[in-house]
């Protein structure tokens, strides 16, 4: 039986509404004058802010604050919502750079304040002022809201089959249904939360900044959304790095064709790594073959009959996936995947001295907590891809005609990307296209990404920059996802020297 990723899938295409960048318009009627710059009289009030930052109510170390920005950037004085800031008190002064870590639906404040130090080079991080925010739908920034925690829990135990017409139609319904909850929970702003406005937001924060250029770094989803940023605001960007590319121009199918293959790739190498460890306990010693064979043969049963865990909670092979998936993004996490399958496969969860990995894995890909609840990145997921992307509706003789190259593709996880509905029957039609992604007049934007990278495969940054008219393209040579990394010293050098001392590293440089 195929399954649906809906989630997995991070839908492509840059859409949004095709509005005049801020920075564009000469109309001297519609135009007032802004510290030099022109903005569109009707978002005056919103360029002419100044934020003030507090201290964080629940991290001692870190301010937080907000921006005011139109729900609508068609009809801006309709109604505004409130985009949310955080910073490091102790580099609170150093040059601003915002950052965003991917999703879309990850929370931008919760990536710097618990994840960014581990990232970033010591040099880097005491350098600047590294600010995250979370993107509108996002965290708290009028956070989109479509199912309660329970309701997500009975979701992901369900084993709903979308080969056939009628289960097709059936997870049509579903997804309507989904919309309408989402209206129903969270309001208007479920259609206004497409990538173009999210950048516009951006703009608005760099102008509270009192910046006249903005630097930032991107990672997975956030490279879509700075280069979204650089198309609608060239003459604003400042020092740019887009890691780990999800290009803007990918088609559905194409991102999901590219990630299952991502996948799949990083399974096979697992299985060798697997094959000569020994730390790992699956298939035979030395005989990938068999390590994949076994793999193969423990989804099968997941498909046949969901496992089920001591805690009351089972979780079928559509679930089972996210967990696979999870410890793949990282070469580090790969001792604990062995764990994970030797767990699975003995069956015995009684009595192991983990949690169940695959479920722990898949709940930390849908950001459910301890407790139970949920972080709202899958409903924000679902809400801003529908909204990005253009022509996703499908009819169910073309979802089969791709699954069978899906299937071709990547035969693992092929299948069980195969048969999506996306967006068929979300209530808000796709915003308009902002077009091919050029930036032209930008600053030099820095375009990174691994060789092996399953769900942002390098033929995607090196589209974007030979698209870009001012890029520069820097491959990292190994697995995972994030090019950056502090122990790596050919990447840090080329990236902190260009943020810190605007040294710009050669173009087409590969590190090791």
């Amino acid at each position: 039986m195929a399954q649906t990723l809906r989630s997995l899938a991070a839908l492509g295409a840059i859409a949004a509404l095709a509005l005049t960048a801020c920075t564009g318009s000469n109309d001297a009627e519609t135009d007032i004058q802004r510290q030099g710059e022109a903005v569109p009289e009707e978002l005056a009030s919103y360029y002419d802010q100044q934020i003030e930052w507090q201290p964080c109510e629940d991290q001692v170390d870190y301010q937080c604050a907000s921006v005011e920005v139109p729900m609508d950037y068609a009809n801006p004085a309709d109604a505004s919502i409130d985009i949310h800031l955080t910073r490091a008190q102790g580099t609170a002064d150093e040059q601003p750079m915002l950052f965003n870590p991917g999703g879309p639906g990850s929370s931008g404040i919760d990536f710097v304040q618990e994840s960014l130090s581990h990232m970033l080079s010591a040099d880097l991080a005491a350098n600047i002022s590294a600010i995250g925010f979370d993107p509108r739908g996002v965290g708290v920034s009028e956070p989109v809201r479509c199912v309660t925690g329970e309701e997500f829990d009975e979701s992901r135990e369900e084993s709903l089959d979308s080969t056939t017409p009628e289960g097709w139609q059936a997870s049509i319904e579903e997804t309507q249904e989904l919309g309408q909850q989402c209206i129903e929970r969270s309001g208007e702003i479920v259609e206004f939360v497409d990538t173009a406005s999210a950048a516009k937001d951006m703009d608005v924060i760099r102008a509270a900044l009192d910046e006249p250029k903005l630097d930032y770094f991107g990672l997975s989803y956030g490279t879509k959304l700075g280069a979204t940023y650089a198309e609608l605001f060239p003459d604003n960007v400042g020092k740019f790095v887009l890691d780990s590319v999800l290009a803007p121009s990918a088609e559905t199918f194409e991102v999901t064709k590219a990630q299952s293959a991502g996948f799949e790739q990083s399974l096979h190498e697992w299985a060798a790594w697997c094959a000569d460890s020994s730390e790992c306990n699956v298939g035979q010693p030395g005989d990938p073959d068999s390590v994949l064979t076994a793999v193969t043969d423990f989804i099968a049963q997941v498909e046949d009959e969901p496992l089920t865990y001591p805690n009351g909670r089972s979780q079928p092979v559509s679930d089972l996936f996210f967990g696979i998936v999870m410890p793949l993004y990282s070469r580090d996490s790969w001792d604990l995947l062995a764990t994970a399958f030797e767990q699975g496969i003995d069956g015995n969860f009684e009595t192991s001295d983990y949690q169940p990995l695959f479920l722990v894995f898949a709940d930390a890909y849908h950001g459910r907590d301890a407790s139970g609840e949920y972080t709202n990145n899958t409903d924000a997921f679902q809400a801003i891809n529908c909204l990005d992307y253009s022509g996703t509706e499908k009819t169910f003789e073309q979802a089969a005609a791709e699954a069978e190259e899906l299937a071709e593709h990547a035969p693992i996880f092929g299948p069980h990307m195969s048969y999506s509905s996306g967006c068929n029957g979300w209530p808000f039609e796709p915003a308009e296209p902002v077009g091919e992604i050029t930036a032209e007049g930008s600053d030099p934007i820095i375009v990174t990404s691994l060789t092996s990278d399953p769900a942002t495969p390098l033929h995607f940054s090196h589209e974007l920059a030979e698209q870009l008219d001012n890029s520069i393209h820097i491959t990292v040579e190994g697995e995972g996802h994030g090019a950056y990394s502090p122990e790596n010293e050919c990447i840090v050098d080329a990236i902190d020297g260009y943020i810190l001392n605007d040294e710009l590293p050669e173009d087409g440089l590969v590190c090791q």
